[in-house]
């Protein structure tokens, strides 16, 4: 094991304690969930598995969590602050009030640290070509979404509160409603990612970018 694989396998044990021993912030956010077909988690090897909430497009890890069985809880510090930047939407969607800031947690990932493989969570209706699926949105106050998005046929009636809400997209017959989520949907393991998920993701496993070091 070389050394930046040898850092890597230290911040993930140094991480878990955190979470295991409530050493997170009162206030901490977290998403608990079953994964149905379990049996997918074999191509990533031998050893204990991690669930990682992520921002995969900043290379940022926001939330973590062991995959017990086929449970997991993902836990957030309350202590994190999401980069958010201004909400941006399509034309057509009336957006109120103006001037919300979000953030968009857009990939669960499932990893080993032992073998340094990953896979990418899907929470959806269906483990391929759900009609549902469903993420996480930071909001900074609240904000209603509704309408129609010019030319498209994407339909917003959502509503974001203060803090991380989830958030449903469905897609029937070629339209798109993002809305509320009204069920916590299953989780499905997707084909290993990679099996060098720390060179593959270099930003997200150096510990620089980690809600647990804000």
């Amino acid at each position: 094991m070389n050394r930046s694989a040898r850092q890597s396998v230290r911040l993930v044990q140094a991480l878990l304690p955190l979470l295991l021993t409530g050493a997170a912030h009162a206030a901490a956010f977290s998403v608990g969930g079953e994964i149905r077909n379990p049996t997918a988690t074999r191509p990533l090897g031998s050893g204990e598995l991690r669930v990682l909430m992520t921002n995969l497009g900043g290379g940022w890890l926001l939330g973590m969590g062991p995959l017990t069985g086929t449970r997991f809880n993902v836990v957030v510090p309350g202590t994190f602050q999401p980069p958010v930047q201004p909400l941006d939407v399509c034309p057509g969607v009336k957006v109120t009030p103006a001037g919300a800031r979000t953030y968009t947690a857009e990939t669960l990932l499932l990893f080993n640290p032992a073998t340094n493989a990953v896979a990418t969570l899907v929470q959806g209706d269906a483990p391929t070509d759900p009609t549902e699926r469903g993420q996480w949105i930071y909001s900074d106050r609240t904000v209603t979404l509704s309408g129609r998005c010019a030319g498209l046929n994407t339909y917003y009636a959502l509503t974001l509160r203060p803090g991380w809400t989830g958030v449903t997209t469905e897609s029937r017959d070629g339209r798109f409603e993002i809305r509320n989520a009204r069920r916590n949907l299953p989780y499905w393991v997707q084909p290993v990612l990679s099996t060098a998920a720390r060179q593959t993701f270099p930003a997200l496993f150096s510990g620089q970018r980690s809600a647990f070091n804000r």
